[in-house]
C-alpha cells in the first residue's frame, strides 16, 4: 500500500463523512491507527483501513434497548435493499481508489440514515445478520 494512501486515509474519511457531524450531530472524528470513528448516543460508525488487504470497511453499531447491534456496511446495504454487497466499494490500492471508496461508503451511510430510526433499526440489523451483544449494567 502506498504511503500516500495510509497518510491520506484519515483526511479523506473526515471529508467524506463530515455530514455525520454537520447534519446528524454525531461527535468525531476520533482517529487511531487506520481507524476513524464517529459516535452519538447509541450509534457508532467506524471506518477502518486494512493495509494488508488494501481495503476500507465501515462498521455500524447501534444500541437498541439492552442490545448492541454491529454490522458491516455491505450487509446493511443488502438489508435495506439499497444494492448488492459488491456495490459497496472497498479497494484502497491507490490514493484515487481510496478516495472513490471512501466517498462511495459515505454515500451509502447517508442513504442508510432513515433506516436507523427506532422503528426501522431492528428489522434492518436482523436482515443484515448483525452481531447482537447484550449490554451489561454495572452494579454501583
Amino acid at each position: 500500500m502506498g504511503v500516500s494512501v495510509a497518510r491520506s486515509f484519515e483526511t479523506e474519511v473526515a471529508k467524506a463523512f463530515r455530514f455525520l457531524v454537520s447534519e446528524y450531530g454525531l461527535s468525531g472524528p476520533v482517529t487511531g491507527p487506520g481507524r476513524v470513528e464517529y459516535f452519538a448516543l447509541g450509534v457508532t460508525y467506524e471506518v477502518v483501513l486494512d493495509p494488508v488487504a488494501r481495503a476500507v470497511t465501515t462498521h455500524v453499531g447501534k444500541e437498541l434497548g439492552a442490545v448492541r447491534f454491529d454490522a458491516d456496511l455491505p450487509a446493511l446495504v443488502v438489508g435495506a435493499a439499497l444494492g448488492m454487497p459488491e456495490h459497496v466499494r472497498r479497494g484502497a490500492h491507490s490514493l484515487t481508489e481510496l478516495r472513490a471508496t471512501v466517498l462511495s461508503q459515505a454515500a451509502y451511510v447517508r442513504r442508510l440514515q432513515p433506516y436507523l430510526t427506532p422503528l426501522n433499526v431492528l428489522p434492518l440489523m436482523r436482515a443484515a445478520y448483525a452481531q447482537e451483544t447484550p449490554l451489561t449494567v454495572e452494579a454501583s
